[in-house]
């Protein structure tokens, strides 16, 4: 799922960022943050590219959160759709984990 990282850049990809709704839940949450300088969605390749402030993300917030973005990673990988409402109640715990950033 993650294609490149380097401090300040991610990079995903996954079928599950084809999925428009999905896709625009997430950025608007990541976007909320003062932290998330930009998010990119390619529907074509299902890529998303987030870039972020490491000043304000660094990396001691960001490791407390792998076992939920793993968690999330599998989800992600194994999306059919009928997951769909489970995936939107993860996000709405990402929302809560972005705001203490």
């Amino acid at each position: 799922m993650i294609t490149s990282f380097f401090p300040g850049r991610v990079r995903l990809r996954a079928p599950i960022f084809k999925e428009t709704e999905l896709v625009n839940k997430a950025k608007a949450i990541l976007q909320s943050s003062s932290s998330v300088e930009k998010v990119e969605n390619n529907p074509l390749t299902g890529s998303v590219l987030v870039e972020y402030d490491t000043e304000k993300v660094p990396m001691d917030k960001l490791i407390p959160m792998q076992d939920f973005f793993m968690k999330l990673a599998k989800k992600a990988q194994n999306y059919s759709g009928e997951n769909k409402s489970e995936i939107l109640s993860m996000l709405d715990e990402l929302e809560a984990l972005v705001k203490t950033w």
